[in-house]
């Protein structure tokens, strides 16, 4: 819920100052005595933030990746798992002796008094 309205109070913030500045110009200027023609502040603006956005965006891809690639791995390696649990199970069950065999009384006859 924090998330949201941070997320809301900035994005009101941003749109605020894009519209009290729509009259403003600015020019760049950049190494070299390069420099852009005046242009608008909120084109200036929106344009710093999707390059930030895009950066953000082509550094977070990476370790995404990664993180989906192990998960992946690990998911496998817990059905291997699960099928060796299964077949050791299944062959414990079948070698197996009893712990107390049964007595010739318990295999169908009376009950010695």
């Amino acid at each position: 819920m924090f998330r949201l309205l941070f997320i809301l109070l900035t994005g009101t913030v941003f749109l605020g100052a894009l519209y009290n500045n729509q009259e403003q110009t600015i020019s760049l200027h950049f190494f070299w005595g390069m420099q852009t023609d005046p242009l608008p502040f909120y084109w200036i603006l929106i344009s710093v933030f999707l390059i930030g956005f895009s950066l953000s965006a082509l550094l977070f891809v990476p370790s995404w990746v990664r993180s989906m690639l192990d998960r992946r791995r690990k998911s496998r390696r817990i059905e291997q798992l699960e099928i060796d649990i299964d077949k050791m199970r299944s062959k414990t069950i079948k070698d197996s002796t009893p712990v107390f065999p049964k007595s010739s009384s318990e295999e169908g006859g009376y009950p010695l008094l």
